[in-house]
C-alpha cells in the first residue's frame, strides 16, 4: 500500500501531514493525487468521508506559489458548511508554506471577505457568492489556473450549473480542473466534456465507501425510556469519540442536560449558539479534549474528523439520505466505525426504509454479548409481510406500499435555518398527512426536497405554501423532471 511520500508530495507537505496525523492515503487520494500532480484534469467519483478534500487539496498546495500575490486556485462548493470545512482543511495543508486561503459565502459581510481576498492565494466559495465577488470586481480569476468543483451533483440539485459554467468561462483557458462528485449524472458529464481536457476518471469502488466500514445496530425502546437507553449504550460501548444526533436544537439541549444529570460528560452543538460558542465546541472536539458531542444535523456539517468511532442516532432521521450523511462522520480514512440508532416500536418501517436505501442490514444491539466485550450483531426477526415486501437491495423504491410518490421543492433551506423536522412538521400540520407519509427530506443550502404521495401533492403545495416556519414564508412546487 503506497504512502503519501510515494505520491510525489514535497517534504514540507509530508511534514504537515505527519503533524495533522495523516498516516496513509485513502483510495481516492491514492488514485487522484498522482495525475493532479502531473497537471492532468481529474473526475473523481466518491462519497462523503472518503478523503476528497485532501485528494485535490494536497496537489493544490504544491501548485500554489506563496510569493505570487494573486488568487491562483479556486474551489467551488454548493453550501456554506462545505465551504468552511474545505477552507479549514486547505489552511491546515498550506500552513507551513504560508498559503492564504479565504472563504467567501453568503450570510457574512461581503466587505470583510472582499478585503481578505486581496491577500488570498486560494479562494473557496459558494457559487452564488463567487459570482457576486466577480461581478463586483473583488475577485479576479486571471491567475486561477487550478479550479475544483466539489460536490458537483449537489450544485446541479440546487440549480447552480449555469452559474458554474459562467465562472468556468472566466477562468484561464489553460487551467487544470478537478471535479469531484458522489454521482455523475448526464448534466455533470456534459459540463465535464465542455470544460475539461482529457480528464482522468476515478471511481472509488463501493467496498471503500464509508457505509461499508461501519457496523450498524438499532435499539428498540419506548420513547420515554430513550435517555436511559442512550446512557446504557454509551457506557457499554465506551466510544473513543461519538456524535449523538438529535433532531432539534431544543432536543439537543434537553438531551445534553439529561446525560449530564446521569454523570455523562457531553458538549452540545446547535445553531442557536453563538459563533464563538460553536467554534469553541468544535475545536475542543476536533482536538480530542471532548469525547461526546450532542448535535443537530446542520451544526455538525462543519465537522471533518477522522477519529469519531461512534455515531448514535438518538432521533431516527426523517430521510434515509440523512442517515447516510450522519454515519459518514465515522468509519473515515480506512478506520472502522459503529452506528447505533434508537427507535420506538412505531418506527420499524422507517428503519426498513433506511436499510433499503443504504443497502445494508441494521442488526439489534445487545450489551455484553460478544467475547471481546463488544455487542454482537443479532438479526431482527421480520414478519412474513416484511420479508415478502422487502425490495432487492439493488433497486431504488419509487413508491411505498404501492403508492406512487411525487418530489416537491421547498423554497427555503439551511440558509434560512430550516431543518428536516421543520419540513415534515409543516406538511403534517397544514395537511392531513401523517408523519409516515412524508419521506426523503433533503435540506440543502437554499432549497429543500420532500416526497409525498402523488395524489396528495397538489393539496400539500396549496396547504403549505404561504405558511411561515422559523419566520420564513414557505413556497412549494412540484419538482421538474430533468
Amino acid at each position: 500500500m503506497p504512502t503519501f511520500k510515494d505520491l510525489g508530495l514535497s517534504e514540507s507537505t509530508l511534514e504537515g501531514l505527519v503533524h495533522l496525523g495523516y498516516e496513509r492515503p485513502t483510495p481516492i487520494q491514492e488514485q487522484a493525487i498522482p495525475p493532479l500532480m502531473q497537471g492532468r484534469d481529474v473526475i473523481g467519483q466518491a462519497q462523503t468521508g472518503t478523503g476528497k478534500t485532501a485528494a485535490f487539496g494536497l496537489p493544490m498546495v504544491e501548485y500554489v506559489d506563496p510569493n505570487h500575490a494573486a488568487v491562483q486556485a479556486l474551489v467551488l462548493t454548493p453550501t456554506r458548511e462545505l465551504c468552511i470545512q474545505v477552507t479549514q482543511a486547505l489552511r491546515a495543508y498550506g500552513e507551513r508554506k504560508g498559503i492564504e486561503v479565504v472563504a467567501v459565502f453568503g450570510g457574512a459581510p461581503i466587505r470583510d471577505q472582499a478585503t481578505r481576498l486581496k491577500e488570498a492565494h486560494v479562494a473557496v466559495g459558494t457559487v452564488g457568492r463567487v459570482m457576486d465577488m466577480i461581478d463586483r470586481h473583488h475577485l479576479y480569476l486571471d491567475d486561477a489556473r487550478y479550479v475544483v468543483l466539489d460536490e458537483a451533483d449537489e450544485m446541479l440539485d440546487l440549480g447552480f450549473l449555469e452559474d458554474v459554467e459562467s465562472i468556468m468561462r472566466r477562468a484561464p483557458m489553460g487551467r487544470q480542473t478537478a471535479l469531484f462528485s458522489a454521482t455523475v449524472p448526464a448534466e455533470i458529464r456534459r459540463l465535464a466534456e465542455q470544460f475539461m481536457h482529457d480528464p482522468v476518471e476515478i471511481q472509488v469502488r463501493a467496498a471503500t465507501l464509508t457505509i461499508d466500514t461501519v457496523a450498524h445496530y438499532y435499539v428498540e425502546v419506548p420513547d420515554r425510556e430513550k435517555p436511559e437507553a442512550l446512557v446504557k449504550v454509551l457506557k457499554e460501548e465506551r466510544p473513543e469519540q461519538a456524535i449523538v444526533f438529535a433532531r432539534t436544537k431544543i432536543g439537543v439541549d434537553r438531551l445534553a442536560r439529561r446525560l449530564g444529570d446521569a454523570g455523562v460528560r457531553v458538549r452540545a452543538l446547535h445553531g442557536d449558539m453563538s459563533q464563538g460558542q460553536r467554534d469553541g465546541v468544535m475545536i475542543a472536539f476536533k482536538g480530542g479534549r471532548e469525547r461526546l458531542l450532542v448535535a443537530t444535523d446542520v451544526a455538525a456539517r462543519g465537522l471533518d474528523i477522522t477519529g469519531v468511532s461512534h455515531v448514535v442516532n438518538y432521533d431516527i432521521p426523517n430521510s434515509p439520505d440523512i442517515y447516510v450523511h450522519r454515519i459518514g462522520r465515522t468509519g473515515r480514512a480506512g478506520e472502522s466505525g459503529r452506528a447505533i440508532t434508537l427507535i420506538t416500536p412505531k418506527q420499524r418501517r422507517e428503519l426498513e426504509a433506511i436499510e433499503r436505501h443504504a443497502k445494508t442490514e441494521i442488526e439489534q444491539w445487545e450489551p455484553d454479548s460478544a467475547p471481546n466485550g463488544k455487542p454482537e450483531r443479532k438479526r431482527r426477526e421480520r414478519t412474513p409481510r416484511e420479508r415478502e415486501t422487502r425490495r432487492p437491495r439493488h433497486t431504488k423504491p419509487h413508491s411505498r406500499d404501492g403508492v406512487p410518490y411525487t418530489k416537491l421543492v421547498v423554497g427555503a433551506g439551511r440558509q434560512a435555518g430550516i431543518e428536516p423536522a421543520d419540513v415534515v412538521r409543516a406538511v403534517v400540520d397544514y395537511t392531513r398527512l401523517e408523519n409516515d407519509d412524508v419521506r426523503n427530506v433533503r435540506v440543502l443550502e437554499r432549497f429543500s426536497f420532500v416526497e409525498v404521495p402523488a395524489e396528495r401533492a397538489g393539496q400539500v403545495v396549496e396547504g403549505v405554501s404561504g405558511k411561515r416556519v422559523r419566520g420564513v414564508e414557505l413556497r412549494l412546487e412540484v419538482a421538474k423532471r430533468r
